[in-house]
């Protein structure tokens, strides 16, 4: 049985992420049936404009769950620099328990998604207040998480640090080229996750904070992904 799941996200990002779901769930990347919302727009207000829009369009559909994705886009080396984040975009995690901070994305995209809850309800099989909703942002996009898989499957490539590097330079290194096509993607990205063990995962998420929050949410709606029943 399938397991449709509706992706809000940029370029080529919903293959990356779907290979990474299927690593941490356990589950093959063909028992997933993806619904990707058609490319009309891009970038970070796009995203944030168009929550509302996807995420009653994955409900309607009878997605088990949805995925909201957005880079964080911040670009200081902060290796050199020092301190922990590029203060025009705040990290998750170094607020979290204080509330949620008008410049992060990540808290951003949250309040948009619970804005939408209430009017997700005309599945009686799927309650929109327990429908399961994953925000990935990316620190400082989704070529840190690559970068520090590949440093991890083959130490002396990639980098266990990327996360506080320069985004700019993230393709290049990765990908050899500026920006990845949809062969690169499948290509060098893919093969490369699904090499990925259960020991593989607990180090990318002591390397990468905003990986980490996200296998946490893939955790904490773990048992709804893999029982939620079909819609009708």
């Amino acid at each position: 049985m399938s397991i449709r799941v509706g992706l809000l996200t940029e370029g080529h990002d919903h293959l990356i992420l779907l290979a990474y779901l299927a690593r941490l769930l356990g589950i093959p990347e063909e028992e997933f049936e993806p619904d990707v919302l058609p490319g009309l727009g891009h970038g970070w207000q796009f995203v944030e404009r168009t929550v509302d829009t996807a995420l009653r369009r994955f409900y309607s559909r009878c997605a088990v769950f949805a995925v909201v994705s957005m880079d964080n886009d911040g670009n200081l080396n902060l290796r050199d620099q020092g301190g922990t984040e590029d203060p025009r975009h705040p990290r998750h995690w170094l607020h979290a328990e204080q509330g949620t901070q008008e410049a992060c994305r990540r808290c951003r995209l949250s309040i948009r998604a619970e804005e939408t809850r209430p009017a997700l309800n005309w599945l009686p099989r799927k309650p929109g207040n327990s429908w399961p909703i994953l925000i990935v942002v990316p620190v400082e996009s989704i070529e840190a998480w690559l970068l520090t898989t590949q440093a991890i499957l083959s130490p002396g490539n990639g980098s266990l640090h990327a996360e506080s590097e320069l985004r700019s330079t993230f393709k290049h290194r990765f990908y050899g080229r500026p920006e990845a096509r949809e062969d690169d993607v499948r290509h060098i990205a893919l093969p490369m996750i699904r090499q990925l063990d259960t020991a593989h995962i607990q180090v990318l998420k002591s390397h990468s904070r905003s990986f980490d929050d996200f296998a946490k949410q893939v955790a904490n709606s773990r048992d709804e992904i893999e029982t939620t029943p079909d819609c009708w």
